[in-house]
């Protein structure tokens, strides 16, 4: 079995229509398309087409297989984005891809249907209910156990509350052959320590008491399991349980999945890649990704995953080549044939800003991506967007100095444009997602409102299991009322009723008075308007600015994590916080300077890097890069020479 530089030739026809072409100077994607026959892994650089290319390979190796009895196709990637990508670039002339034998999805998926499942199934007697980490944290903040004594949860409860990302992440290991409660699927065994509240230094809990809460916590753990509420984490505990105790199901999936594709490899974690290497240790395994772009992982080296033989893809197809020179340095590790299009001119800009002046950077964005020619949405297929690293409500320097309405986008269905979208999409045969809805809307309420609303423990509301133990601590009768009107709402819906108007009233008159919120024409845009045409396709932080020339283009504000895979026709990376600024982790790179690491495990200075990497290799056209004026200056001349624009 084999594929061809005609079949290649042939399914190009169908994939560019006559307008484009897998052909490169070097023969880089041609080598990759037509290489099925052992495993290997493919560096490919920010836009190099490589999903297309990944594409056209699975639609040629489908016709090749159609004819075998055995051998199947696996492809596993780390976003539901990208099998929706997959789906709708290869639509129905490649449906056999997606159906049986065949399996696409995430690397979550596939270890939840095939893995968790069936062992907890059999192991428990009973089914799964939810796979999903804030129900299963919720459950945990809220279920009792027999023969655990109130003070004792009490106590339990009070360590949880102290420590949420340990709470969120808590799951079970084995150490030792004995099942121990860790911080995260290869986290070491917690240790117990009493909370401190902030009014002097509080004696710490004796020994015994530590393995009494310990063990009463390990109750509470699994009782919430037995209920069938586990979290992302406790689906690897079980499916690590299924091959320890069944070995021989590895040469099942082997024999069933002949060939396996994983992409954006770099963001693939340590036991994720120990699980696919044991399942698949005798299928051919190709591996696609960029380690540049690995900002998902805490991985320090991930250089023994590779195999024997590896391939580059080094042309980039989506950025031009102002935009390919800057990224050769700016990169964890430096690529001096990075080489974008030939065809767009465009320098990268540095938007220097005065320190408490943050916000005018985006107006002086706005004014470039007009004098470029970039402002005409009819013209762009790609949007316009500025992104930063540091999106959550902290000291220092984060997205939020420049706009100062950010509210960190939650993902898919819970994304919310309006008030009036979301009620008006709600699934009311559901109470739970009604609940829900409900409370995403209280919270992007006050997401958007000037003044924060803390917790006990001061941080600001970013989760619905914070803003229910919110209310419970300092609104209790609210709370009682805000339930009752959320089933009455429900109850509405259900008889096909829009509760909306009820809703929003209540919001306005009772909620954002009882919580003392104080709003702005952000949070009243999103409680009393209907959603612009641009903004039903799911985005609601968006800037426009004052000036009648270029008050039309809208630039959509965002996360790093949340923007990457994306294209944009422009780009502009907002410097933030890390311990420090951002830029001066990144001054002799952004200069041309090639990094080279010291070897001493991940440095906040790499952390940059490849943030800053996955950044500013979105834009086909245009990237800026804001700095803060004093660290511009002082390397004004070595910046300039590198070839940015200063402005």
């Amino acid at each position: 079995m084999e594929i061809t530089e005609n079949d290649i030739k042939r399914v190009e026809t169908i994939f560019f229509e006559g307008k484009g072409t897998f052909e490169d100077t070097k023969g880089e994607r041609y080598k990759f398309i037509s290489a099925i026959d052992h495993s290997l892994d493919v560096e490919a650089c920010p836009g190099s087409g490589k999903t297309t290319a990944l594409l056209a390979k699975l639609y040629l190796l489908s016709e090749k297989m159609s004819s075998r009895s055995n051998g199947a196709i696996c492809v596993l990637t780390h976003t539901n984005v990208g099998i929706d990508e997959i789906k709708k670039n290869l639509g129905d002339r490649a449906s056999k891809l997606f159906s049986y034998p065949n399996f696409f999805g995430t690397i979550q998926s596939f270890v939840d249907k095939f893995l968790c499942m069936p062992y907890y199934n059999d192991f428990n007697e009973s089914r799964i209910a939810i796979i999903d980490s804030d129900r299963a944290h919720r459950r945990l903040l809220t279920s009792f156990v027999k023969n655990v004594s109130h003070d004792l949860l009490k106590k339990v409860r009070s360590y949880l509350h102290a420590n949420p990302d340990t709470a969120y992440k808590l799951t079970i290991k084995k150490i030792d052959s004995e099942p121990v409660l860790v911080k995260g699927v290869d986290g070491e065994m917690i240790k117990i320590k009493k909370p401190q509240t902030g009014k002097g230094k509080v004696a710490d809990w004796s020994d015994d008491e530590k393995k009494e809460i310990y063990d009463a916590l390990f109750n509470l753990k699994t009782t919430v399991l037995k209920s069938g509420v586990l979290s992302y984490n406790d689906a690897y505990f079980y499916a690590n349980e299924y091959l320890i105790n069944y070995p021989h199901i590895e040469e099942a999936f082997s024999s069933r999945f002949s060939h396996v594709f994983i992409d954006e490899m770099q963001d693939t974690s340590s036991y994720q890649h120990l699980i696919i290497k044991k399942l698949f240790n005798n299928s051919i395994v190709q591996k696609i990704g960029d380690s540049n772009q690995a900002i998902l992982t805490n991985n320090e080296d991930i250089s023994d995953w590779f195999y024997s033989e590896r391939m580059e893809i080094t042309g980039s197809r989506r950025f031009s080549q102002p935009i390919a020179k800057i990224l050769r340095t700016v990169a964890l590790k430096s690529q001096s044939e990075l080489n974008g299009i030939q065809d767009v001119e465009i320098p990268p800009y540095i938007i220097k800003y005065e320190q408490g002046n943050e916000p005018a950077v985006l107006d002086k964005f706005c004014k470039l991506v007009h004098t470029h020619g970039l402002g005409n949405l009819a013209d762009y297929k790609y949007p316009v967007k500025a992104v930063g690293w540091v999106g959550k409500e902290k000291e220092g320097l984060t997205i939020k100095s420049y706009f100062p309405s950010f509210g960190k986008e939650s993902h898919g269905r819970d994304r919310l444009v309006s008030l009036s979208t979301a009620i008006s999409e709600c699934d009311f045969s559901d109470p739970a997602k009604v609940q829900d809805t409900i409370i995403n809307c209280c919270l992007e309420v006050i997401r958007r409102c000037d003044k924060p609303v803390g917790t006990a423990g001061g941080k600001r509301l970013h989760s619905k299991t914070s803003f229910i133990n919110f209310l419970n601590l300092t609104h209790p009768g609210f709370l009682k009322l805000l339930m009752t009107n959320i089933a009455a709402w429900s109850a509405e819906g259900m008889m096909g009723k829009n509760p909306v108007v009820k809703v929003r009233a209540f919001l306005n008159d009772t909620f954002i008075t009882t919580i003392k919120l104080t709003t702005n024409k952000f949070a009243t845009t999103f409680l009393e308007s209907e959603p612009t045409d641009y903004e039903k396709e799911g985005y609601s932080n968006i800037y426009y600015s004052e000036d009648p020339t270029y008050k039309h283009i809208p630039v959509e504000i965002a996360t790093v994590h949340r923007v990457k895979g994306e294209t944009h026709r422009a780009t502009l990376y907002l410097e933030t916080y890390f311990h420090k600024s951002c830029g001066s982790y990144l001054m002799d790179q952004l200069a041309g300077l090639p990094y080279k690491s010291k070897g001493k495990g991940q440095s906040r200075k790499e952390m940059c890097l490849k943030v800053a990497h996955v950044g500013m290799s979105r834009p086909t056209h245009l990237l800026c890069v804001t700095l803060e004026e004093k660290l511009v200056e002082k390397n004004r001349q070595r910046l300039e020479e590198h070839g940015w624009k200063i402005i």
